[in-house]
């Protein structure tokens, strides 16, 4: 799994540099638009002699800018598309400080 996160953090980075890290902003230095992703879940899907054949992991990317970035939406976008991830963007909310919070999922199979 680590070899997965790390090449999704290398698509991500290449979106936005020095502006990603993994599961909270601690790592990212003051900035206005930046990306935060985490592994929420990993189930096992397939299975055969009481064990585990294969697993989905479920991805999710958050995207924070200081106002709409249609831009850099769509440069993400872009570049997870380009890089065989296949995404689904689940909901675009305003956080308290008007922020923007654009969320997106990934489900990966591993095996």
């Amino acid at each position: 799994m680590q070899i997965i996160l790390e090449n999704l953090y290398q698509v991500l980075e290449s979106a936005l540099p020095g502006q990603v890290s993994y599961g909270t902003r601690e790592n990212i230095k003051e900035a206005n638009d930046y990306i935060v992703y985490q592994e929420i879940s990993n189930r096992g899907t397939v299975y055969a002699d009481d064990k585990v054949q294969m697993r989905v992991a479920t991805i999710q990317v958050n995207l924070i800018t200081q106002k709409k970035n249609l831009e850099l939406e769509e440069r993400l976008e872009l570049y997870l598309y380009l890089s065989d991830y296949e995404f689904q963007m689940l909901s675009e909310y305003t956080n308290e400080d008007g922020s923007i919070n654009r969320v997106y999922e990934i489900k990966l199979e591993v095996i």
